[in-house]
């Protein structure tokens, strides 16, 4: 695969992706949000199972503790998503969740006892203010129910990108995504028992909609992104994860006729902002390193 046709996968599988909060809107119409992250990864899991069932065999005791390890932080993850989208649009909901991006250079950082850097002090404060004007209200400072649950999922997807990083550096990256995708399932259908009362999706619109989530947005972002990212830089990665907030929002204001005050809109342009500059920042740094190391008899 070309560096070009790469770029193109990669930018089809971030834009698919971003469509799992409209989806997830319309499907929550009579499923409650455990029970559709329950029923949508337990299919997906089935379907992966099928796909990649040649290559079972490899699970080793390391894959199935990282598996679930990630599919913990996930499962953690999608469940605040799901009560945040129930509370907020998907707009605010995707610009919040993707200060993870933020956060991860920090709390690497701290665990790491390394100073960040300066692109992610700078992104960082592009973040903290894009965040307080997207929750400002009549203008005063104050959080929504709904956008507490967005930043605890931005917090719990930092985790999950850590934990995600360790483990994929050590076990093989597919059974990894395939055993996350089942500890979700198993966790969310748990908690939805609990909880919830499961019932299944009551039109067809429901129907297409959980089914887009498994086949595209679940089980094509969790295969192919690795492909794509094979023959691109992490740094360009990075970039193109910020179309993410843009496309949601777009989705968001075509179907769901969501619309934002111009504070909220300042708020997100400063958080995509910051998003890029993360990448933008960081990439001559890393340039500098690798021509250091190649310098380096």
């Amino acid at each position: 695969m070309s560096t070009g046709k790469a770029r193109l996968l990669l930018f089809t599988v971030i834009a698919l992706r971003a469509t799992s909060l409209l989806f997830c809107t319309i499907a929550m119409r009579t499923l409650g949000p455990v029970t559709l992250n329950g029923i949508r990864f337990l299919l997906t899991f089935a379907l992966l199972l099928v796909i990649f069932r040649k290559e079972l065999p490899k699970i080793r005791r390391g894959t199935l503790v990282g598996g679930a390890v990630i599919g913990i932080f996930f499962f953690l993850t999608m469940l605040f998503e799901m009560i945040g989208l129930q509370m907020t649009n998907t707009s605010t909901t995707s610009f919040l969740e993707n200060t993870a991006i933020i956060f991860v250079p920090f709390v690497q950082a701290a665990l790491t006892r390394k100073h960040p850097g300066l692109s992610a002090v700078v992104s960082g404060i592009l973040a903290l203010t894009g965040v307080g004007f997207l929750t400002m209200k009549g203008g005063h400072l104050g959080f929504s129910a709904g956008e507490l649950c967005c930043l605890a999922t931005a917090l719990f997807y930092t985790a999950t990108i850590i934990a995600t990083g360790h483990y994929s550096r050590k076990e093989e990256p597919i059974l990894l995504g395939i055993l996350q995708v089942g500890v979700i399932g198993i966790l969310s259908m748990i908690c939805a028992f609990i909880v919830e009362e499961p019932v299944l999706p009551a039109s067809a619109t429901e129907w297409g909609s959980l089914l887009f989530l498994v086949v595209i947005c679940t089980g094509f972002g969790f295969t192919l992104q690795p492909v794509a990212q094979s023959r691109v830089s992490t740094e360009t990665a990075g970039l193109f994860c910020a179309f993410n907030p843009l496309i949601t929002t777009l989705l968001g204001f075509i179907f769901l006729h969501e619309q934002f005050t111009r504070s909220s809109l300042t708020g997100a342009a400063l958080i995509l902002a910051s998003i890029v500059a993360s990448a933008l920042m960081d990439h001559p740094r890393r340039a500098g390193m690798k021509r250091s190391e190649a310098a380096t008899p």
